[in-house]
């Protein structure tokens, strides 16, 4: 009995030690805490422990750039032995201030795996968490370890350069080394930012960024040509920084550019007009200085004279045909106004460096023109008067208006010329170019409403220009003796009665006194708005006929002879039809003619079967079109086309047919008796 007691106060102990101490059972697995070896791991579970490590394998808890640190995790099973070939998967809770690489990793023989663990940038800085686990037997096991980021201890060595001393426009290397706590950043890349005070870094800007390469190093190339293309000379500071360190530099030596070459740019316009004229007088005249190089050249002097003067052009001054000196701009350029004279034709301006007259460059397509355009030189042309626009909108014509000066030349291109119409509608505006050096523009008319009663569309072009003079003393300005051709307003004659009526377009010129009569087309002018200036409005007016799709006989005259003809026999002499002559007008407007393009054919029709004679035209229309016809300036004017047949062998009682087709394909038919 005793000894049962025994048994059974043991078995009690040792059922109270299981229970005691901090629980777990020893199948169960806990992950480590802090600490060298991940610490906290209930006995007879596998373990992990973390720690990080520097280059010399010292448990270390902050890392910084170029200190070469690992990750250690240690893995071993319940009775303390290692766990190899097994695999660890590394994570940061703090990954934008560190990384881990690569993020798994198998244990070796000893149960240990490393991965290198480092700051993410050079300005990374902080405290972050780093995890591990490990699944041994379908169980998790893990460990932790907290550490921190330092600041960098990040420098860069002087800058150093190929060359110390450069030519003009010359290049040369640049490199500087980026150190962390004195040693080359060899596994951090690094952004170094150089600078010039004067030039470019890789052919760029003046300021470009570069990253060193694997031993730590940034190279770039310095160019002492500016960004904007001036030359470098002198004294150039270049610099490298880096944020976080402190800026180096270095002094580069320039030479001085020296000019080689002057080119011309432009004149601005290219073509003036006679002093006196009313247009354009002066012109700006640009040239450029380059070095060697093809560089441009500040702070140059540059002497202008003229070489070719057509009479009284002047350089500097309205007049003055003195050289003068220019000195060139940031952009080596040296401008002058050049002034026309009385004399119209070509000029030349040289320009060349003071300093070396050898090199000179001379003025392209520089002019004096006559003048702007002239009244006498003004000429509008329409393509075709006669359209079908009667019943039709949308037939086209095309208004050309050719414009010169008072002798006869171009005027300068982007002349404007407006128009207006009394009926349709036309294409407000052109600007004039010149096609094989003759100075033209041309706008589309089209049928449309409004139509004028009587089908005759008057449209004027007009422009700024002169009026026509008599150069008394031959000196190709207008001036005291000269004789003025008086032109008053402009105005579109619509009625056509040489007159200006009210409700009639005007151009008014806000002048009256001048002794003028009233004019019509082509040139209306209304009487009484003339003063003594030369200035005026060109202009000139055409009439545009509108057409009927339709046409109507106004008029029919058959031509009969004697002729002695068979009869059942017996020979008679009886009246024969030899000829047709019709008048062809549109139903519309009966004065005006059919649309040009319109066609016109005659059939003889043998309507008299039992004479024995075949009717038939010897000569006629059989599709002849009807012309462009030219409106005139008489608005009664009868302008229907005429049109003949020549007969043969017809009688009384046979017929001949017209056919009228216009150019919309409307076809309308006529049947004349004989």
């Amino acid at each position: 009995m005793k000894f049962l007691k025994m048994m059974l106060g043991g078995m009690l102990a040792i059922s109270l030690l299981a229970c005691g101490g901090g629980g777990g059972s020893a199948g169960s697995t806990v992950g480590g805490g802090g600490g060298s070896d991940g610490g906290g791991v209930t006995p007879g579970s596998s373990t992990l422990g973390l720690s990080i490590v520097n280059q010399s394998g010292g448990v270390v808890n902050t890392i910084s750039v170029g200190g070469a640190f690992r990750a250690r995790a240690t893995l071993r099973n319940s009775d303390g032995a290692a766990l190899p070939n097994t695999l660890v998967s590394f994570d940061l809770n703090g990954a934008s201030i560190a990384t881990v690489s690569p993020a798994t990793a198998l244990t070796n023989d000893l149960g240990v795996a490393e991965v290198v663990i480092a700051p993410a940038s050079l300005s990374s800085v902080g405290a972050a968490r780093l995890s591990a686990v490990a699944d041994v037997s379908g169980s998790s096991v893990s460990g932790q370890v907290d550490f921190s980021v330092s600041a960098a201890s990040l420098s860069l060595s002087p800058v150093s350069a190929g060359l110390i001393n450069l030519p003009s426009a010359g290049n040369t290397s640049l490199s500087t080394t980026a150190l962390v706590a004195g040693v080359p950043s060899t596994g951090v890349p690094v952004n170094v930012t150089f600078s010039a005070s004067c030039g470019r870094i890789n052919s760029l800007q003046s300021v470009g960024s570069v990253t060193t390469n694997g031993d730590g190093v940034a190279t770039a190339v310095y160019s002492a040509v500016a960004p904007d293309g001036t030359l470098c000379s002198g004294a150039v500071t270049v610099s490298a920084s880096s944020p976080g360190a402190a800026p180096t530099s270095i002094s580069l030596n320039v030479a001085a550019p020296s000019a080689s070459a002057v080119t011309f740019i432009s004149a601005t316009p290219a073509q003036i007009f006679v002093a006196g004229s009313g247009a354009v007088e002066q012109a700006i005249v640009r040239f450029r200085v380059l070095s060697t190089t093809g560089a441009p050249m500040a702070n140059q002097a540059v002497r202008f004279a003229l070489t070719a003067n057509p009479g009284g052009v002047g350089i500097g001054a309205a007049g003055s045909t003195a050289a003068v000196d220019v000195t060139t701009d940031d952009q080596g350029v040296a401008a002058i106004s050049v002034f026309s004279g009385t004399i119209p034709g070509p000029l030349t301006l040289r320009a060349s460096l003071a300093s070396n007259p050898a090199i000179f460059a001379e003025s392209q397509n520089l002019t004096v023109a006559s003048g702007p355009p002239s009244q006498r030189f003004m000429s509008l042309s329409v393509e075709t008067f006669n359209i079908e626009g009667a019943n039709r909108d949308g037939t086209s014509t095309r208004l050309t208006a050719r414009i010169a000066d008072r002798q006869g030349n171009a005027v300068v291109d982007g002349t404007v010329v407006n128009f207006t119409a009394e009926g349709g509608q036309v294409t407000p505006s052109c600007a004039t170019s010149r096609t094989d050096g003759i100075s033209s523009c041309f706008v589309t008319f089209i049928s449309q409403n409004p139509r004028p009663l009587n089908g005759r569309v008057s449209v004027m072009a007009h422009t700024e220009g002169t009026k026509d003079y008599v150069d008394i003393n031959f000196n190709n300005i207008f001036d005291a003796g000269d004789t003025l051709v008086q032109l008053g307003d402009a105005y579109r004659d619509d009625n056509e009665d040489g007159l200006f009526t009210a409700g009639e377009f005007r151009v008014p010129r806000g002048v009256s006194g001048a002794t003028c009569p009233n004019a019509g087309a082509p040139f209306p002018s209304i009487a009484g708005s003339c003063d003594d200036n030369l200035a005026t409005t060109v202009r000139q007016q055409a009439t545009i006929l509108f057409s009927s799709s339709e046409a109507v006989l106004t008029s029919v005259n058959i031509s009969r002879v004697n002729a002695s003809v068979q009869v059942d026999g017996v020979t008679q002499t009886i009246l024969v039809p030899v000829a047709v002559d019709v008048t062809i007008g549109s139903k519309d407007f009966p004065l005006l003619p059919m649309p040009a393009g319109t066609t016109v054919s005659m059939t003889a029709i043998d309507s008299n079967t039992d004479d024995g004679a075949a009717c038939s035209i010897s000569f006629g229309p059989t599709g002849t079109p009807i012309p462009n016809v030219a409106p005139g300036t008489l608005p009664g004017a009868n302008l229907a086309t005429m049109h003949d047949v020549s007969l043969r062998n017809c009688r009384s009682g046979d017929d001949l047919r017209i056919s009228v087709r216009a150019p919309s394909g409307l076809v309308t038919q006529f049947i004349v008796p004989l």
